[in-house]
């Protein structure tokens, strides 16, 4: 994952993204941001919502992909941290705390803060993307209702039961 800082791609691909989407500035450090940006911008200003909108639920997949990772990752380092905690206080001939005592004691450290964050943070994150998701699979039914809604008017109207032959 690089960190650079890509120019901002043109006016009408933000646009594009912010009307389809809803994002509304492109961040353009987050490989996502740059990967949706980059996709609007190839398929061209004049390609169909509905092959926008799939092209970029293709990114979000991928990039759920790697969400989900960190976020096992990061929650398997939060438990492990509190495990080993755990095991101290019972090397020491402590009473063995309970799992919830163990992870308040836990806690107390910087470092089980920071995993702990770190794990909240990508569970949000995973949990997000899997709510846009959603969201862009609501925006393509919707665009093909559209669609479907404007063939119908085009067929009754070519076949005079608008009044207009």
């Amino acid at each position: 994952m690089s960190t650079e800082i890509l120019p901002p791609p043109p006016e009408w691909v933000q646009l594009r993204v912010l009307n389809l989407v809803g994002l509304r500035s492109l961040d353009m450090t987050d490989p996502l941001h740059v990967d949706i940006a980059r996709s609007v911008y190839e398929l061209g200003a004049n390609a169909s919502d509905g092959a926008v909108l799939q092209r970029v639920r293709w990114h979000f997949a991928w990039h759920l992909k790697t969400a989900g990772a960190t976020f096992a990752e990061s929650k398997l380092a939060y438990e492990s941290h509190v495990d080993r905690e755990t095991v101290k206080l019972r090397a020491k001939g402590e009473k063995p705390p309970t799992r919830a005592e163990a992870e308040q004691i836990a806690r107390a450290s910087d470092e089980a803060y920071e995993l702990h964050l770190k794990y909240l943070l990508a569970e949000q994150r995973e949990r997000a993307m899997r709510k846009f998701l959603d969201a862009i699979a609501s925006a393509i039914d919707l665009h093909r209702t559209d669609r479907s809604d404007q063939r119908a008017a085009d067929r009754a109207h070519s076949s005079g039961y608008t009044g207009g032959s």
